[in-house]
Formats: C-alpha cells, sequence, structure tokens
C-alpha cells in the first residue's frame, strides 16, 4: 500500500522576480500562498525562471521568508554563494551594464522622473520558456503554479495534474487604471480578453482581488476562480500612547504608491492642516525618498523612512490613509493598516477588491472631496478612533484562505 506520509504531493511554483524582498505587497500574497501549500502536505519546488527573474541586476538573495516555505530552490544558470545566487548567463549581466548605462544617461539630462523600462507583463522569449518547461518538466508534478498572467503560457507546455495561475494584478484593469488617469502604464499593455487567453490552460485562478476576480470569471467560465486575502500581520501594536493623532502612509516606491502620495501632499493634507493646525502625517517606507526634507517640515510630514518595526506605527492614535488613483498598491495597504490596529481612512472603490470582507471596519469618503473632511472628523474624535482600532482585532477571522486551501488540496 502507497504511503501517503513517505511521498507528499508535488508541487513546483514558477516565479519570473527577485523575492529578496518581503516589502512588495505581492509578496503579502505569496508567502501566505505558500504556507498554505505546506499545509495542504506539498512539498514545493520554487523555479526561476533563469534569466528574467534577476530583473535589472545579475545577483540576488532569497528573503528567509520564503526560503523556509520551500523545500527545494530551482535557479539554472546560476552559482550560489552562500545566501547569494549569481547569474552565469552573458544575457544577464549585459542587461545590467544596459541598465547602468541608460541610468547615467538619465541623470545627465535630468530626466529621472522617468522610470526605466520595466518588464512586468511581458511574456518570457520563446527560448527562456522552453528552458523553464523543460527544467520544470524534469520531475513530476501534482500542483503546478505559475506567477501571473505573464507566465500563464508555461501551463501548455508542462505536465501537471492541476494547473494554477496566482494573479496579483490583472494587467488590462492596471493598464485602464493609468490610462484614466492620464498616465503611461509602467508594465505591458493588453485587452482583458488577450489577458484571460493567457490563462486559458488553468484549472485554477487566484485572485488578489474579488474586483479582478468578477472581471475574469466569465472570460474562463471552465476554470474554479477563488480569492486568495493578503497576508494578516500577525503582532498587533498600540504605537507611541502619548503621540498625538497623526496620519500615516506606508509604501515603497511603486507607480500607486508615488501618485497616491502625491494626490495626499497636494490635495488632501494641506485641507487637513487648515483645518487641524499642527496636524502630521507620518510617512514610512522607500517612498520617503521621493520626499524633500525641507518641503517635508513645510507640509507637516515626517519621514520614518524604513522601519524594520511596524508595530511603532500602529494604535487608535495613528490613522492609515488609503487613497487609490491607480488601483495598485493600495488595498494591500488597508490590510497593513488594520493589522496594525490603526483606524482607516479610505477614498471611494478602494475597498472594492476585498468584497464584502471589510464591511463596517473602515470608514470610506463618500467622494474623493469629501476625503480630508472625514479625516480631520477621526483625528479629533479619540471615540471613535478607538472604537475603530478595536474592531481590527477581528480582521484574522475576516482573512480566512480555508477555500484556497481546499482548491490545493483537491
Amino acid at each position: 500500500m502507497k504511503d501517503d506520509k513517505a511521498t507528499p504531493r508535488r508541487a513546483t511554483l514558477i516565479v519570473a522576480r527577485r523575492l529578496d524582498a518581503m516589502g512588495e505587497g505581492s509578496n503579502s500574497y505569496l508567502k501566505p500562498y505558500l504556507m498554505l501549500c505546506r499545509d495542504a502536505g506539498l512539498s514545493t519546488r520554487l523555479l526561476f525562471a533563469p534569466r528574467r527573474s534577476f530583473g535589472n541586476l545579475a545577483w540576488a538573495r532569497l528573503h528567509p521568508d520564503f526560503a523556509g516555505l520551500v523545500d527545494r530552490v530551482d535557479w539554472a544558470q546560476t552559482i550560489r554563494v552562500g545566501g547569494l545566487w549569481i547569474s552565469l548567463s552573458p544575457e544577464v549581466w549585459l542587461r545590467l551594464l544596459r541598465r547602468i548605462g541608460a541610468e547615467a544617461l538619465r541623470r545627465l539630462r535630468g530626466r529621472t522622473e522617468r522610470p526605466y523600462p520595466s518588464a512586468l507583463g511581458v511574456e518570457l522569449s520563446e527560448r527562456e520558456a522552453r528552458d523553464v518547461a523543460r527544467r520544470a518538466s524534469a520531475e513530476p508534478i501534482d500542483v503546478l503554479t505559475v506567477e501571473y498572467s505573464s507566465l500563464g503560457p508555461l501551463l501548455d507546455r508542462i505536465d501537471a495534474e492541476k494547473r494554477i495561475v496566482f494573479l496579483h494584478d490583472l494587467f488590462s484593469l492596471r493598464a485602464k487604471s493609468f490610462r484614466d488617469a492620464g498616465l503611461e502604464p509602467d508594465h505591458a499593455e493588453m485587452t482583458l480578453e488577450e489577458e484571460a487567453a493567457r490563462c486559458s490552460g488553468a484549472d485554477v485562478l487566484i485572485h488578489a482581488s474579488c474586483t479582478e476576480l468578477e472581471q475574469l470569471r466569465p472570460l474562463l467560465p471552465q476554470a474554479a476562480h477563488v480569492w486568495m486575502r493578503p497576508e494578516v500581520i500577525s503582532a498587533r501594536a498600540d504605537g507611541d500612547p502619548a503621540a498625538a493623532p497623526h496620519g500615516v502612509f506606508l509604501g515603497s516606491q511603486h507607480a500607486g504608491n508615488v501618485a497616491a502620495l502625491d494626490y495626499l501632499r497636494r490635495r488632501v493634507w494641506p485641507e487637513v492642516r487648515a483645518r487641524v493646525p499642527g496636524a502630521e502625517l507620518w510617512i514610512a517606507g522607500s517612498i520617503c525618498a521621493r520626499v524633500d526634507s525641507a518641503a517635508a517640515k513645510a507640509e507637516g510630514l515626517r519621514l520614518m523612512g524604513r522601519v524594520d518595526d511596524l508595530g511603532v506605527l500602529g494604535g487608535p492614535q495613528a490613522i492609515g490613509l488609503a487613497p487609490m488613483l491607480l488601483g495598485s498598491g493600495i488595498p494591500i495597504k488597508v490590510a497593513d493598516y488594520l493589522a496594525l490596529g490603526m483606524p482607516v481612512v479610505v477614498t471611494p472603490n478602494v475597498l472594492n477588491p476585498f468584497g464584502t470582507a471589510l464591511d463596517g471596519m473602515v470608514l470610506e469618503a463618500k467622494t474623493e472631496a469629501d476625503y480630508p473632511y472625514v479625516i480631520c472628523r477621526i483625528l479629533r474624535d479619540e471615540g471613535l478612533r478607538r472604537e475603530m482600532s478595536i474592531l481590527t482585532a477581528e480582521l484574522p477571522g475576516r482573512f480566512s484562505n480555508d477555500a484556497v486551501l481546499l482548491e490545493i488540496k483537491a
């Protein structure tokens, strides 16, 4: 008789990006997904696209949180030195040299505001796709997961009992949000139909947004669609109880956060300070690099920089601000704020990706014009802040991913 405990089901997760930091919103979904794979009894192989995964560098580390959740890391065309993977591909090193040259030229021309072209959303080249498929197929796979629709076409090249696409974003909808805001998308553009075609080989599609799930499900009715809740920070904190009530904006330097912070600085925080003199907005994360220190002082901004212990930001005296202009990066921020015991105030439609999971837990302005006034209201109302902070204790129960676990086990 076969001993299931001695031969766990085999899973392969294919990625085409660096996994060296936990601050990115997508990793707040990928980490709990790997935890669910572990809970389902899977033995997981993490397989990197050998060249694309380095991004614009030629070396990378794997964050310990990921390393501890997989049984094996498969990264072809590399040499490992301690915890560092170094590429042996001339193509990767040439790309790095081109990036260095392009960056130097941009700085000389004073065009640093223009981002370096991104490969986000671009399918792998035929050669790399062939290499990845061959490597993946070298051993049997029970559960195959690829990340983003850009890797969806790999499903037709690799044998597996179950095929899953993990969609942190629908690039088609992301591009539309950029265009609607009058901006150039920071990734490859495509139609929703084209993106659905990329994922046509999937048995299951895991979505990071209820909104995107509802958009894609009619185009792929043959597949199961399930919403993946983000990871909830395990440790709640009260922050500094002596601090005056203040706003908080937490984020890395990507387009969604940059647009949101610019909106706060230009259209929201001046209105707030006109009604609540001396009110401060605390900004944490790498996005602080976008703000001049002199300007910050004049605008009532406190630049926290990188914060290793996010607990210092939490508590009822801190108000998490999550305006969304580009439909990217902000919904996960709401969960981060709530996990830290903060009351949260959002602009219209920010809660749509959560469906009804956060009903009653977050203050949502009826219009963008109303947003500063809602912030002022909660800055002044200690009772409301404490009531909302207490409600955040319900977050773990509302963010169960049992439905995803069932799909992985099935």
